[in-house]
């Protein structure tokens, strides 16, 4: 069976990892093969958003975060992960349609055991940058039948190195996608 994949979705391990990452780990988050994987990553770095390094008969790839057209690339990359979580879970759909119908003007992204199964997860982690109405959160543990554990901070200065790097391990951005790509990165 061919997996059905676009070119942006060939980052997804980037989007979760820093620095370098060897071409066979890539084909194996991706479940691709590498002659497959490595057409479409010497592509992006062909376009400068990907340096490739070879050592001995291995190559490793890593993100060029010198690259002008990074955040562009990577919002796509997100937006895309997002796109395909959502059309294999109807209870992480209903989760994001109702952010983005109650709520405005802030970034939100959801992370921890929730960005990988929302279903399976014990609560939903949420991160929010920007002032909010908390009742939000509270109708919408009602609507989903799950705890919601809302960190909601002014900045992302405000957020510590160690969150975000949990942040970085696992998340879903679901509002202000390019705003929290350059904060990441």
């Amino acid at each position: 069976m061919v997996k059905n994949i676009t070119e942006y979705g060939y980052l997804k391990p980037f989007l979760f990892n820093e620095g370098e990452i060897h071409l066979a780990d890539i084909s194996k988050k991706l479940a691709l093969p590498h002659p497959t994987v490595r057409l479409y990553l010497n592509q992006f770095e062909s376009l400068g958003i990907l340096i490739k390094k070879n050592k001995g008969k291995l190559t490793f790839y890593s993100l060029n975060k010198e690259s002008p057209f990074l955040i562009e690339i990577l919002s796509l990359a997100e937006k895309e992960n997002l796109y395909r979580e959502m059309l294999k879970d109807l209870l992480l759909r209903e989760t994001v349609e109702y952010m983005h119908k109650n709520l405005k003007n802030c970034n939100i992204l959801i992370f921890g055991s929730a960005s990988v199964n929302i279903k399976k997860a014990e609560d939903i982690d949420i991160l929010v940058i920007g002032k909010i109405d908390k009742k939000i959160f509270l109708d919408l543990e009602k609507k989903i039948g799950k705890k919601v554990h809302l960190i909601n901070v002014p900045s992302f200065s405000e957020v510590n190195n160690s969150l975000k790097l949990e942040i970085k391990k696992k998340h879903l951005i679901i509002l202000g996608v390019e705003e929290i790509v350059k904060w990441l990165v």
